[in-house]
């Protein structure tokens, strides 16, 4: 009995020997070797975009992030998991880069305390040399705070609540590209909300850093002129209303050029894209030059505004507010029904609104004097939509991002699939209109009715942004060069030569090209780009996906979606009432009856 249990000790010892050393054999074989990551989850949050490889084939030399993060110790609760999310997609990206791309990780908190530590410890040393210890350099706090100043990296505050303390700390969460002797590029806020653009802000960066130059661009309009007949009525120059966008667009690495498409002031050569922002009736001779751009290959985001809205307190209901058209008189038409769009001339309107503010202004006696007060009202009407994330397509990465618009005063695209079809191209929609919406014949200046329509003419999901693909065709092609106009107050002489006859310069094979088309401009003005941060990305994004290459159209930005349970209905929980007080009892009963069964026939 004794020999059985020390042989039975003996080949349990050497099996148990022999599992642990197959298991780290195994381990040190695979170690080395990448057999892949796989992603179950339901919206493959965790896989790369098949792009993101021929990105990386394009780099010369291998590129190097740097990750400025404080511990997680020091993060509020939500942003605790941070640093490991931020590193798994840094390591997916390493692997897929196939050695052209590794990161590091830095703690600036922790090299702040160990500065201190180590101050503190030579301090209480005794029989050291005090000179030699003053003339020792050190890297003090300041010294680091400024070094990662330098390079754009910044702590920034966030709101931590932990028990009964409410507070804002100041962390570090900042990513630094760095490619051969280029200039570094910085990302300068990863947050967990933004956490699934960050696929695609790399990667667009990256692209930036192998371009090795700034992508040049166009902005029109520039700084606005007063039409002649106007001139007498305006005491200064009207302000630019998109010099926000310009100043964006150049924080973010562009060459941006601001023109108004005129004779002494005309389109810059060498652009990759051309914003054109249209709130008033073009000249012939621009859009003869906006057409010739984009038969060139120049890509186009067009945004034009049909009609823009005043809002008023009503003088006969008071408490009310009356809407009041102002058309826009656009005659961009003329031009893009060729490439087979147009923008609606009529009113249109949507039943999911957002608010704005409207001064009301109030008189109040106060004794001899009268005092004129202010106040601002929140109202809605219809023509202020608002598109929520539903209406708006998640499959492209110019549109994915964004969780919201505020489309002020704006209206719907129409696509003639025809035409489209007819000059083999394509179109995808970027966000529509809700399930209920109208339109309303354009009346001019004057009152706008905006009360809802019969259920026979509500419209649902209209086009509002598209992505137009293919080979855009000209209208200014086989005829002369429209002539610029001149300004009857510029002056000169009668003996002034006349500009003579040109052919179109619109001439041989039209090339491929992409445009990006918005029914509505007021989304990039300064007031509403400068509050609203998702018209920012939407803005950016779609500049990125045009100028910086086809691969970033289809990088999908990875956003966890939240899955709520839904509310139960009344007959729901009736049912789960009845289930749960008589499913047991009747399990029983039958159980009984069948053993009472079996028993009898025995």
């Amino acid at each position: 009995m004794k020999d059985f249990k020390k042989q039975f000790l003996t080949t349990f010892v050497i099996g148990a020997v022999l599992i642990l050393g197959i298991v780290i054999l195994v381990n040190m074989i695979f170690d080395n070797i990448n057999v892949g990551r796989f992603d179950l989850t339901a919206d493959q949050v965790y896989k790369l975009s098949p792009a993101v490889g021929k990105i990386f084939e394009k780099l010369e030399a291998p590129i190097e992030i740097t990750y400025y993060v404080s511990s997680s110790e020091k993060m509020p609760t939500k942003w605790k998991n941070l640093e490991r999310d931020v590193i798994d997609k840094l390591e997916e990206l390493e692997l897929s880069s196939n050695g052209k791309l590794s990161y590091t990780v830095f703690d600036p908190s922790a090299e702040e305390e160990k500065e201190a530590f180590e101050e503190e410890k030579e301090k209480d040393e005794d029989g050291k040399d005090i000179i030699q210890a003053q003339q020792k350099p050190k890297i003090t706090r300041k010294k680091i705070a400024e070094r990662l100043y330098e390079k754009g990296v910044i702590p920034f505050g966030v709101q931590s609540t932990e028990r009964d303390e409410f507070a804002v700390k100041r962390v570090y969460s900042s990513l630094v590209l760095s490619y051969l002797d280029r200039k570094e590029d910085v990302i300068q806020e990863v947050r967990p909300e933004t956490f699934g653009n960050l696929e695609y802000e790399v990667i667009s960066r990256i692209y930036k850093l192998i371009s090795n130059k700034r992508p040049k661009i166009a902005l029109y309009p520039s700084q606005p002129e007063i039409p002649p007949q106007y001139r007498q009525m305006y005491q200064q120059t009207p302000p630019d209303m998109y010099d926000v966008a310009a100043k964006m667009l150049r924080e973010n690495g562009y060459d941006v050029t601001r023109t108004n498409i005129k004779k002494d002031d005309p389109i810059p050569d060498g652009i990759e894209t051309m914003v054109v922002m249209i709130d008033q009736p073009l000249e012939e001779r621009q859009l003869y030059e906006i057409d010739k751009l984009i038969h060139k290959g120049v890509r186009v985001v067009m945004a034009a505004q049909q009609f823009n809205y005043r809002i008023a307190p009503a003088r006969q209901n008071p408490g009310e507010f009356d809407l009041s058209g102002m058309p826009s008189r656009l005659n961009i038409n003329t031009l893009t029904k060729n490439y087979g769009f147009e923008f609606d001339t009529k009113m249109f309107m949507d039943k999911n609104s957002a608010f704005i503010q409207v001064p009301v202004y109030q008189t109040r006696n106060m004794g001899m004097f009268q005092v004129r007060q202010q106040r601002l009202e929140p109202v809605t009407k219809p023509v202020i939509i608002k598109i929520g994330n539903e209406y708006i397509n998640n499959e492209l990465s110019i549109s994915n991002k964004i969780s919201e618009l505020f489309y002020m005063y704006g209206g719907r695209l129409l696509v003639h699939e025809e035409i489209l079809k007819e000059n083999e191209m394509n179109s995808r929609t970027l966000f529509t209109s809700s399930d209920y919406s109208w339109t309303r014949e354009g009346m001019g200046y004057g009152p706008v009715d905006v009360t809802p329509p019969p259920p026979e003419d509500v419209i649902k999901r209209q086009p509002f942004g598209i992505l137009v693909e293919g080979k855009f065709k000209p209208k200014y092609v086989d005829q002369d060069i429209p002539k610029w106009s001149k300004d009857p107050r510029a002056g000169g002489s009668p003996d002034d030569e006349e500009e003579p006859d040109m052919p179109s310069e619109i001439t041989g094979d039209v090339k491929e090209n992409k445009a990006i088309v918005m029914g509505c401009s007021n989304m990039f003005k300064n007031d509403v780009l400068g509050s609203v941060g998702s018209h920012k990305a939407l803005l950016l994004n779609c500049v990125d996906a045009l100028t910086l290459g086809d691969e970033l159209i289809n990088i999908r930005s990875k956003n966890i979606v939240a899955r709520r349970i839904k509310a139960t209905s009344s007959m729901g929980k009736t049912m789960a009432k009845t289930f749960v007080v008589w499913f047991p009892p009747l399990v029983f009963i039958f159980i009984g009856i069948a053993l009472n069964v079996k028993r009898k026939k025995k």
